[in-house]
């Protein structure tokens, strides 16, 4: 990503979610009405278009033939997170991490949000014009601008009133695979650190296979976040990940591919999805052996 520039592949999950919010109520797997907000003029014409369901149909076409699988994978992921979100909010979690939040709109969008303290820690170009599009600030929504490639986790979110003690739901959505395995591994180890024993980590990452072997899987998927500018540069092999985590005190939980959870949630069209993206579900270790949980990655891609 430009780092003078908010983030273009945040804008186009945006359009997903205002194209997904556009379909009938008992169809739809996402609802954000906000999302419109945070798009372009070219983008923001093509979500007023589709309150046509003619032309939603066209657009939604469109997308999907030309870059099959990222649009239905992005929304099902949100479902899939907003879920597991719901689930630890009402499960005893009173803090809610959004890292790199992009345009998510959870702080806002789920009621169960409400009730916890919402740190949003972003880079701050890309959280600039969020917060520029929005009309308020929830009393509850805290943002902490952060560089992960430069900037300390820790000292952001602990000048923001983060409280260590308490049990967190952390989203990492749609981050780990842009980051370098130095910035991956410092994240980690921060969120070890500062994250009670019990809390959650939301983690999207990509198959470390597709890009070894760009035409695998998604090989148009791959070609589009080139071209905009922010290629996927890290990975992780499925089969490395349970133990991956379990070396930064990170028990793995769940794990699957966009494509399982599609055919989990019912989605007609799961198929189409390439099976290079995946959803992880972390739970922090419960250990006395905290201070020396900064174990250096090697590498991430291994």
């Amino acid at each position: 990503m430009d780092a003078g520039a908010p983030s273009r592949t945040a804008e186009y999950m945006a359009l997903f979610r205002a194209l997904e919010s556009q379909r009938p109520p008992g169809r739809r797997l996402v609802e954000d009405r906000a999302a419109a907000r945070f798009l372009g003029a070219r983008l923001r014409a093509v979500a007023y278009a589709a309150r046509l369901p003619p032309l939603r149909w066209l657009i939604v076409a469109y997308i999907d033939r030309r870059w099959p699988g990222p649009r239905l994978s992005g929304v099902v992921r949100t479902r899939v997170i907003d879920d597991l979100v719901r689930s630890a909010t009402g499960g005893g979690c009173g803090q809610l991490v959004l890292l790199g939040a992009g345009y998510d709109t959870r702080a806002t969008r789920l009621h169960e949000a409400a009730s916890t303290t919402v740190f949003e820690v972003d880079h701050p170009a890309t959280q600039a014009r969020k917060r520029a599009a929005l009309a308020s600030t929830p009393a509850n929504v805290r943002y902490v601008p952060v560089d992960f490639e430069h900037d300390s986790l820790t000292a952001a979110l602990a000048d923001s009133g983060f409280d260590s003690r308490r049990r967190t739901c952390v989203v990492w959505e749609g981050v780990f695979s842009y980051l370098t395995p130095a910035a991956i591994d410092l994240t980690l180890s921060a969120l070890v650190e500062l994250c009670a024993p019990g809390s959650l980590i939301l983690l999207t990452y990509v198959d470390q296979r597709a890009l070894e072997d760009p035409q695998s899987q998604g090989p148009a998927w791959l070609a589009a976040v080139r071209a905009v500018g922010e290629p996927f540069c890290t990975g992780l092999h499925p089969a490395r990940a349970r133990a991956f985590f379990a070396e930064r005190h990170l028990i793995l939980r769940h794990d699957e591919t966009t494509t399982e959870a599609a055919r989990r949630l019912g989605v007609a069209e799961a198929a189409t999805i390439p099976r290079l993206y995946r959803l992880a579900t972390l739970e922090v270790e419960n250990t006395s052996a905290r201070g020396g949980a900064r174990t250096r990655l090697g590498s991430a891609s291994q």
